[in-house]
């Protein structure tokens, strides 16, 4: 279904409590407004997937009298053959993909159907059977922005989380990228940031997000000021750095320290220091060293004890307990698989 500005039902030049009903009753498909804008909604799940043209005020003003529920995206920028391409990933509540656009690098022929997004002339496809739609740009970082602009101006607020693949943050100055800051979560996939572009990297980390790092040369100065970092053969990730970090939750899969390195990190923890720490987990733990280091006491009492994380209740009636000199409790779980998590009571 279809409506135009030459439409026989005219859906924007209803009341906005009148589109708000007719919103309610439409499934999800790309609407052709008018000025040949375009929107994909997806009012079923209560959210406006936008692939348009941007700029036109019309529609802009009428998602934004709607009061939707917060945009889940996930932004991720890659470099393959020599070129950038970005994809959007448009979530519901219940973690479904209900739409995707594919941001690529054209060339510098300029076909007739050209639209723009910001300052970019673009081709935009959409295909009437699917969510998905292919931007071509002759710029795809320039045309990424953009859209993250739109979805700012549109929404009072937007959940995302930036992943960068295979990615050099020196280039188009990514590693101060103006979205990084609002990011809930960052993670780099086999991408680099070196030393002297990683002061102002971690002038844009912020309190509030996870940092995830996996493979790649990212040398990081001091310790990320952020919640949560995960850090996965990261071949720069050594015991002085990790010994530094102090943030509430940290994740190490696979990693250049060594056993002595985590117990050293858990025993600063006794004596005083880490005193944000909430959540420590890593992977290939070696139980029955961290127990002989440290010396826990093993949990007695008959009472299921449970420790309430982020992602849901852990079993602590098997594990092993220390103490911080300041008489907080900290556990220590050890799974089959050979993961420790080790919890601090609040």
């Amino acid at each position: 279904m279809y409506f135009s500005s030459s439409s026989s039902f005219p859906l924007l030049a209803l009341p906005q409590l009148m589109q708000g009903l007719c919103y309610k009753q439409m499934d999800v498909w790309i609407y052709k407004l008018k000025y040949s804008q375009f929107v994909g909604i997806a009012l079923n799940f209560s959210i406006f997937s936008i692939s348009y043209t941007l700029g036109n005020k019309i529609a802009t003003e009428a998602v934004s009298f709607h009061k939707y529920s917060t945009p889940e995206l996930l932004v991720t920028i890659s470099w393959e053959n020599g070129r950038f391409n970005s994809q959007f990933y448009h979530f519901n509540e219940i973690g479904k993909v209900v739409g995707m656009w594919n941001i690529q690098w054209k060339n510098n022929k300029r076909p007739r159907n050209m639209k723009h997004i910001g300052a970019d002339s673009v081709v935009i496809k959409t295909y009437p059977s699917s969510s998905i739609t292919d931007i071509h740009s002759s710029n795809p970082i320039s045309t990424t922005t953009a859209l993250m602009d739109h979805f700012q101006k549109i929404y009072r607020k937007v959940n995302y989380t930036v992943r960068f693949e295979g990615v050099d943050l020196g280039e188009h100055a990514l590693y101060k990228w103006k979205y990084l800051s609002g990011a809930s979560k960052i993670e780099l996939i086999d991408s680099n940031i070196y030393v002297h572009h990683t002061q102002e990297f971690q002038s844009m980390l912020r309190p509030h997000q996870e940092l995830s790092i996996e493979r790649g040369s990212v040398e990081l100065e001091k310790c990320p000021k952020v919640k949560k970092i995960t850090i996965n053969a990261s071949k720069y990730f050594a015991a002085n750095t990790f010994n530094n970090y102090n943030c509430e939750k940290i994740e190490v899969l696979e990693y250049t320290i060594n056993h002595n390195d985590s117990v050293g990190f858990l025993t600063e923890w006794m004596a005083g220091s880490h005193k944000n720490l909430k959540m420590f987990t890593l992977f290939d733990a070696d139980k029955v060293w961290l127990i002989y280091r440290l010396n826990p006491f093993k949990y007695q009492g008959e009472k299921k004890m449970f420790y309430e994380s982020d992602s849901g209740l852990i079993d602590c009636s098997e594990g092993y307990y220390i103490m911080r000199d300041d008489g907080t409790l900290g556990t220590l779980v050890f799974r089959e698989n050979g993961v420790m998590q080790f919890v601090v009571w609040p």
